[in-house]
């Protein structure tokens, strides 16, 4: 069962077709009045809807957040303390002070160090994942209430196989039209058990670039740029925010064929030049995979009229000495296989959808203006030039590909 607990205001109805390789042609349309159209529906239809916010008071705030495993890889091993906020003013409040032990079935224990606000760390030599112990996490809180988990058997890792993609084209919810994209699948390994769980959690990291060069620059001088390349390739890193999980339950053969993770449309700059994934798959308990399944039922709950009070699904970490305390998150014992893929822009004539920077009398006129009215506040002032050598003044975003939230370090597992 694949678990997506992306949180989406609207849900889209999309045409998904699979494209064989016999495909000639594409060509990325914006069809204008189509959008208007669906940006007026939308507009119709909110505003004949109230919204309903429930009073939920400051039951829910504060409370105990647990994220952490121990696994089949070495140590060191990281458990990260928070508190709820409030929902309607969200803010990220780590707990710290907190004593937090991990304990196996054979009576082996560890304190953790608390390495960083809210973050427990295990000894570079501490306490290790072993197949076929159970581990169990025990936390004392500075005002002296104590809570745990119970144990959770570590399982044997499967193998990642292979992950792969297949061209796609689905309707974009930016131009209503029909663009390419990927979408991924993995294969296992078979299991050793014939019922396994599993969890997913995976890190994307592309490549990109800005989409002009730098040639001059200024901060109430004009000076050459010395590498006008400098700023034009960026790699940004983060989360797959989506969560997967499945089962063997019930298959024939106890490994995965074709499970579909996520997918990337090309209206962003994630396929531009170059994407790595990095993905975890855990063999977890059975309890674990119900919690993520409770997890994705309550987050794809329609509407804003709750079907389930917030913070309903409990894990398995409790107040032991007031059950009924509601204690968000989960401590896994997991086995775990690690693998990191590489994929390049797709060639022709699969075509990117995304917007790029065009150069324009204004850009050019800026270049005239960026000599009076500057203060230091706006430097520097970034300079290209188009083919005939005239010199633009673009948005920064266009030149440096910082602004786009990346970084000019290259990272270094990248394989160019």
């Amino acid at each position: 069962m694949k678990v997506d607990v992306s949180n989406n205001t609207f849900s889209m109805i999309f045409r998904r077709r699979v494209i064989s390789p016999e495909v000639n042609h594409y060509i990325c349309l914006s069809r204008r009045f189509l959008n208007l159209m669906v940006l007026l529906m939308i507009v119709l239809f909110t505003s004949c809807e109230e919204r309903y916010w429930p009073d939920l008071g400051d039951k829910y705030q504060s409370l105990l957040v647990v994220e952490g495993k121990i696994t089949s890889d070495p140590g060191p091993y990281i458990i990260h303390l928070s508190t709820t906020t409030s929902i309607y003013d969200p803010i990220y409040e780590p707990l710290t002070g907190y004593e937090v032990i991990v304990n196996d079935n054979l009576g082996n224990t560890e304190t953790l160090e608390e390495d960083e606000p809210g973050y427990y760390k295990t000894a570079e030599n501490g306490i290790q994942g072993v197949v076929g112990r159970a581990y169990r996490i025990t936390i004392h809180s500075p005002d002296e209430k104590t809570y745990q988990s119970n144990f959770e058997e570590l399982k044997s890792a499967v193998g990642i196989d292979t992950v792969f993609v297949d061209l796609e084209y689905r309707e974009s919810t930016t131009s209503g039209s029909d663009i390419p994209g990927y979408q991924f699948f993995l294969n296992s390994n078979p299991a050793t058990e014939d019922s396994s769980y599993f969890l997913w959690q995976m890190q994307r990291t592309f490549e990109f670039q800005a989409d002009f060069l730098i040639y001059y620059w200024y901060d109430g001088e004009l000076h050459l740029f010395p590498d006008t390349d400098s700023l034009q390739t960026c790699w940004t890193t983060g989360r797959v925010f989506q969560i997967f999980t499945e089962s063997t339950v019930g298959l024939s053969d106890p490994g995965l064929n074709r499970f579909p993770l996520h997918y990337v449309p090309f209206d962003n700059r994630e396929f531009s030049v170059r994407y790595s994934l990095l993905i975890h798959q855990y063999t977890i308990s059975e309890q674990a995979q119900e919690y993520w399944m409770n997890v994705n039922e309550q987050n794809s709950s329609g509407g804003e009229l709750y079907t389930k009070m917030p913070f309903q699904v409990r894990g398995n970490i409790v107040n032991i000495n007031d059950p009924n305390e509601p204690v968000l998150g989960y401590f896994h014992a997991a086995g775990v296989d690690t693998k990191r893929i590489f994929f390049n822009r797709p060639g022709y004539p699969v075509e990117m959808c995304y917007p790029e920077c065009e150069l324009r009398e204004p850009d050019y006129m800026e270049y005239g203006f960026m000599f009076y009215g500057n203060t230091p506040r706006d430097y520097p002032r970034y300079v290209t030039m188009n083919a005939s050598g005239a010199r633009a003044v673009p948005s920064p975003v266009c030149v440096d590909c910082r602004e786009s939230g990346g970084t000019i370090v290259k990272p270094e597992f990248w394989i160019d």
